[in-house]
């Protein structure tokens, strides 16, 4: 049960990549976001917030060499919750736990999806052109890696807020790349994983 549990989840990053890689290409065509896309962008910044929190979650300071750069990724995920204080809220502490299980399998995805970017196969590559990612370089330390996924959260929100006319060409196809190398990771894991059932 837990295995087949695993896989529904895996089969949705799958389709949460396709679906997101299908949008980005109808975007290619210079089309206006319909209702249905706009909801899809929605499940993806939500899944984009599972992987930044998997990312949280398996961060380990011997992961990070130096001293600046731990800083500057404490800065970036620490949280200030002091508006809702303004506006006269508060958190009520939780009383049930919650297991991060999404969180660190989106993370574990993403990140096998951004090392093997540069080495999808051209025949898989949809972005018109070039018809390769082997020129985008492998994000290897923390740093690098938090502001990728950074990358992928402002592109969508930019593409959802129809300011594509602000987006670099480079973080747009770094971005469909992701997308397109995630989805193609899914497929052929499943493909791999019916052979063994």
């Amino acid at each position: 049960m837990k295995f087949q549990s695993l896989l529904n989840d895996y089969r949705y990053l799958g389709r949460i990549a396709e679906a997101t890689r299908a949008l980005l290409a109808d975007l290619l065509e210079d089309q206006h976001l319909t209702a249905e896309q706009r909801r899809q962008l929605d499940a993806t910044l939500a899944h984009l917030t599972d992987v930044r929190e998997g990312f949280v979650l398996s961060l380990r300071t011997g992961d990070v060499a130096d001293t600046s750069e731990l800083e500057a990724i404490v800065r970036h995920i620490l949280f200030d919750w002091r508006w809702l204080e303004e506006l006269g809220l508060e958190l009520l502490p939780e009383t049930e736990v919650h297991l991060p299980r999404m969180q660190l399998l989106s993370f574990a995805h993403s990140y096998l999806a951004l090392a093997l970017m540069p080495r999808l196969p051209r025949q898989r590559v949809t972005f018109p052109n070039p018809k390769s990612y082997a020129d985008i370089p492998v994000p290897r330390r923390p740093g690098e890696i938090l502001a990728r996924i950074e990358e992928l959260e402002e592109v969508l929100t930019q593409v959802q807020g129809e300011e594509r006319a602000r987006l670099s060409v480079g973080s747009f196809r770094r971005t469909y790349g992701f997308f397109e190398t995630s989805a193609w990771l899914v497929r052929d894991h499943m493909r791999l994983f019916g052979r063994m059932m």
